[in-house]
């Protein structure tokens, strides 16, 4: 496992570590050569029209890794692709990884896959096949991402060519890790979709992904699941107030808009936390509170931005963006798709077991119906050196 760990961190994620992968797969599998595996960095699962399984996979080349590492065809037009990949029609996800083989020639090793890309049909359809086959499955990562496409599929998904990294799957993923940033899309990965699937108390939630044009993605959004089964979407603000709610945001800009000014709002702290308050026992609503802290990275408008009635206005302003989007996230997941995406249900089983044991099975209907009270409390830790805009 350690072996497996490192290959995909350190080796896969960069062409010019040829050498060192080489030398880490030689040790993996008892001196067996490189090229006689097939090293998959994407795997995609969709559903046919007739319940068929789609898998797709997206296989690194070895020799186009090893021709672009060192340097060899540069400038010519012969050069092999660095990844291939191919698809495969199964009555089960584990009938089509074995099926595929008669397409290959080599073993696969699914092991170093960066993503694993669900088709939205699959997704309605219901998740629970894929989750048996790779909880089972003792070559799978359980740190590998998981998307959800929405209006593509994944073997289009997969079949990109990108001109930002040679390998999709390494660019789709660095899609996903650089959420950190923008927090406009739920991260999630195999061992935590696990975790959801396995009780009442919280429904999945997983990134979204989509095609722009013919060489790009875009990360963003939230699939939303209900009993395993993909119920609707968040947009990027949604999301944003779902992670804001959840405790998943560690930096993201929020523009904020006054007197035709234009201010962007870098939050470099925040902290969120979920409660349900109970009366007489019984629950009576959903809290949410959150804990920001930003800066001011970018200010469009006239006059200074200095003064502490400024400074008043402006926190206010940005709690209420910040509380507007955890609003929107909470009515669409309430009212609309009636999923507990939040973990409210994992509280009440945490500190109320009594009432859960006895109404765990209606939570959902419960969570759907209960008020909801959202505090937001913002620090302006500060302006920048130049207080107004340039001239």
């Amino acid at each position: 496992m350690k072996c497996r760990k490192m290959v995909k961190r350190t080796a896969i994620s960069s062409i010019a570590l040829w050498s060192l992968l080489s030398l880490l797969l030689a040790g993996c599998w008892n001196n067996k050569d490189i090229t006689d595996i097939n090293i998959v960095v994407g795997i995609g699962l969709e559903r046919t029209d007739d319940g068929k399984v789609i898998l797709t996979v997206q296989v690194v080349e070895p020799a186009a890794i090893q021709s672009t590492s060192s340097g060899n065809g540069k400038g010519g037009g012969g050069m092999p692709k660095p990844v291939f990949v191919k698809s495969y029609v199964g009555e089960t996800v584990f009938e089509a990884v074995r099926g595929i083989l008669s397409t290959v020639d080599k073993k696969m090793f699914f092991s170093t896959a960066q993503v694993l890309i669900l088709g939205e049909k699959l997704s309605q359809d219901g998740i629970e096949e894929v989750l048996d086959f790779f909880q089972r499955d003792h070559e799978i990562d359980y740190e590998m991402n998981i998307l959800v496409a929405k209006g593509v599929t994944p073997e289009e998904i997969l079949a990109i060519e990108s001109d930002i990294d040679s390998i999709p799957a390494i660019y789709i993923n660095g899609t996903v890790e650089n959420t950190d940033s923008r927090a406009t899309v739920k991260k999630t990965m195999l061992i935590d979709l696990i975790k959801d699937m396995g009780g009442n108390e919280k429904q999945p939630a997983i990134g979204q992904i989509s095609k722009v044009g013919e060489k790009d993605v875009k990360t963003e959004g939230t699939a939303v699941f209900r009993d395993g089964k993909l119920v609707g979407w968040l947009d990027s603000y949604e999301t944003r107030g779902y992670l804001f709610a959840i405790d998943k945001v560690k930096s993201t800009v929020i523009n904020i808009f006054a007197d035709n000014s234009k201010i962007s709002m870098e939050v470099t702290r925040s902290k969120g936390k979920i409660s349900v308050a109970f009366k007489n026992g019984e629950p009576s609503a959903l809290n949410i509170k959150v804990e920001v802290e930003a800066n001011v990275g970018g200010y469009e408008g006239k006059g200074r931005l200095e003064l502490p009635e400024d400074l008043a206005i402006l926190k206010e302003m940005l709690e209420e963006e910040i509380k507007k989007e955890i609003g929107m996230a909470l009515e669409k997941t309430q009212k609309e798709y009636f999923s507990d995406i939040f973990g409210f249900g994992r509280y009440v089983r945490k500190y109320h077991p009594k009432y859960w044991k006895k109404s765990s099975k209606n939570w959902l209907t419960v969570f759907s119906e209960l008020p909801v009270d959202i505090q937001v409390n913002a620090k302006i830790m500060r302006t920048g050196i130049v207080k107004s805009p340039v001239d």
